[in-house]
């Protein structure tokens, strides 16, 4: 579809395709409402087929071209399954994805000796493996299109923090995964986007983890938001928008805060250093 003259830079993802996995809930729904504000043709990849079709009902009333909708599992995909993987494959048979965002995961608390073996897989297969499969079951779409992708990770993903059990080993393994799939994939013309943000402002994000930090006898401040480390919670909205320029840019990584990426740099220069600055940010 031709981008109308002046809104190339205004509405950067005007009629084109966009596939959102995990966008029936939280940050992924927020950036799917996003995408239809700028008329973008929208996929939906997520488990629960209630939420997904109240969010196709949500992005066609903020402007979406079109709506697609996918239940998957995508912990375990099986084109032989019940689900809509089967679906999906032949969906992408036939449409080109311009932008694939996974905004996939799932947070923790605590601390690594209370975590056991099936709990630290489960994050991973949360945190990691469903954005690996979303990736390898869009990948030949993506080169088509020359598109790009956009994996939503975390400041916990840069920065080790408190409280966080084993959500940072799996964030610091989608870091890994978007550093080499960028380089990867580089020859296909195919960009990647590691988005990095912080805490985001959400209705229960003071009370989300109040069972799980009381199951395992944390302090009331590990129920906080970045467990009790001292930063100012995200415009979901604004960060969306951001996520979007930076995709339509193919910036190779966006952290939000900005200055939290001088932690990020000086974490492996500087540890001692870096350590003494992250414990004056946390809540006593």
């Amino acid at each position: 579809m031709q981008v109308p003259i002046g809104m190339a830079k205004s509405l950067p993802w005007f009629g084109r395709q966009v596939l959102v996995c995990g966008g029936s809930s939280g940050l992924g729904l927020q950036l799917v409402i996003a995408a239809a504000r700028q008329k973008a043709k929208i996929a939906i990849v997520g488990r629960d087929a209630n939420r997904l079709n109240a969010a196709r009902l949500v992005a066609l009333q903020q402007g979406a071209g079109s709506v697609e909708c996918f239940s998957i599992d995508l912990r375990h995909p099986d084109p032989d399954t019940e689900d809509d993987s089967a679906k999906l494959q032949r969906w992408l048979l036939k449409n080109n994805v311009d932008l694939l965002i996974n905004a996939i995961g799932r947070s923790d608390r605590g601390f690594l000796e209370q975590l056991n073996s099936k709990e630290l897989m489960s994050l991973f297969e949360d945190n990691v493996l469903c954005t690996w499969n979303m990736i390898r079951i869009a990948l030949h779409s993506l080169k088509r299109s020359k598109g790009s992708i956009v994996n939503i990770g975390s400041l916990a993903g840069l920065v080790s923090a408190p409280n966080m059990g084993g959500y940072s080993i799996a964030k610091f393994g989608l870091t890994a995964l978007s550093r080499q799939l960028r380089l990867e994939l580089a020859k296909d013309e195919v960009s990647v986007t590691l988005v990095s943000p912080g805490p985001i402002d959400r209705d229960d994000s003071g009370n989300r983890y109040e069972s799980l930090a009381k199951s395992r006898g944390l302090s009331e401040n590990a129920t906080a938001p970045a467990g009790g480390a001292k930063l100012r919670l995200l415009d979901p909205e604004k960060l969306c928008e951001k996520i979007l320029d930076a995709a339509s840019q193919r910036r190779k990584e966006l952290v939000c805060p900005a200055k939290a990426k001088w932690m990020a740099a000086l974490m492996p220069v500087w540890p001692n250093l870096a350590d003494r600055i992250l414990r004056r940010f946390l809540k006593p």
